[in-house]
């Protein structure tokens, strides 16, 4: 490979990775001080706080306070009550030390299915109970110090977090809103023909990716608000974001079991044409307000989907005074104005998405909804 192409090369993959690569960094900086910090403290068990710093350095801040939290509230929980089995259980032999461990393993293993905070906890007891002993220190000794070692990788995990390379959640959270967008416009493209039958392997893999986007979302909107509740975020409200999408898809299924099956032909040649326009419409639409989204500016205005729709109305309007409509199927006629409804129900949350879009401007203003 010419040197050109492999330094454009790496341009590229540095464009597209830049998101794991500052990740990286933050991990290896935070490894780094943890170690230097648990040497110059000269703690019994440094490795702990650069474990801790590790596994605290998330993806986003609100990852990492979320982390730093789970991590301290399980090693305050189990590291206590596994020290307080192992004072009453002193004994060193195999058995009384296989007792000691079921006995604090079963309450804290019961407890971190429960509530997931303490999924740490069991870990703590485990290294109490059978390490501790190796190190010739009492148990409330070991668990103290497992509690300074971990606050100390935990603080060094949020302050890189916060300093190094930092990664909003609010950041993250709009750029997979708009790979959700995506996956909803690319959804939009395929209704006017999944009557035939060919696109529904493909329409059903876009749902499929629509859906892991919206977990993706799920996350990134709990370590928004935890940002949020540390004061380290002023963003708005993320819960918008994710009830707007969540509609938006539920519209789209409505629309696509809707139009399902193809309707009678006299009826389906006059409103194919200007629902497959008013699709493509939408489908832009999306495709803007996502990236309105990850660029953090003004959402697109909203009259080119209203005039679209209205078109569309208009037209399914004038098929019904027309009189098409009589003799059909009851469940053909269902589906025609189910189709209708849909498409205001999505006009609807569209204007809500795009109101939510501007709050999250850096410059908040919404135009046309």
């Amino acid at each position: 490979m010419p040197k050109t192409s492999f330094l454009n090369w790496l341009q590229e993959a540095r464009e597209r990775r830049r998101g794991e690569l500052r990740h990286a960094v933050r991990l290896t900086v935070a490894a780094v001080i943890a170690y230097a910090v648990g040497e110059t403290l000269a703690l019994p068990q440094a490795y702990w706080a650069v474990f801790t710093a590790v596994l605290v350095s998330q993806a986003s801040v609100g990852g990492s306070v979320k982390a730093a939290g789970d991590w301290l509230i399980g090693t305050l929980g189990g590291g206590v009550y596994a020290a307080v089995v192992s004072t009453l259980m002193t004994e060193t032999d195999p058995v009384t030390k296989a007792a000691a461990l079921g006995t604090a393993l079963l309450p804290l293993a019961f407890l971190a299915a429960v509530r997931p905070t303490f999924r740490f906890a069991p870990v703590t007891g485990v290294i109490i109970i059978l390490i501790a002993p190796l190190t010739q220190m009492s148990p409330l000794e070991a668990a103290m110090n497992r509690l300074i070692e971990i606050c100390i990788g935990g603080a060094i995990g949020i302050v890189t977090s916060l300093f190094v390379l930092p990664a909003r959640a609010s950041r993250m959270l709009n750029q997979t809103a708009a790979r959700t967008l995506e996956s909803l416009a690319a959804i939009l493209t395929l209704l006017p023909r999944l009557h035939q039958g060919e696109t529904e392997e493909e329409y059903n893999a876009l749902h499929d990716q629509a859906l892991v986007n919206l977990d993706k979302l799920i996350l990134a909107v709990d370590e928004a608000k935890r940002e949020r509740a540390s004061f380290l975020s002023g963003s708005p409200d993320p819960e918008p974001i994710l009830r707007g999408l969540r509609r938006l898809r539920a519209d789209i299924i409505m629309l696509g079991r809707a139009m399902a099956t193809r309707l009678p032909e006299a009826y389906h040649a006059r409103l194919t044409e200007d629902l497959t326009a008013a699709l493509d419409v939408v489908r832009r639409y999306f495709v803007a307000i996502g990236e309105a989204l990850e660029t953090r500016s003004a959402p697109p205005p909203l009259a080119p989907v209203d005039e679209a729709l209205r078109h569309y109305g208009a037209e399914l309007n004038a098929v019904r005074e027309e009189g098409l409509t009589r003799g059909l199927a009851a469940d053909v006629v269902g589906r025609t104005f189910a189709v209708g409804f849909a498409l205001e129900q999505l006009r609807t949350n569209l204007g809500d998405l795009a109101s939510r879009t501007g709050e999250r401007a850096r410059k908040p203003k919404v135009t046309g909804v």
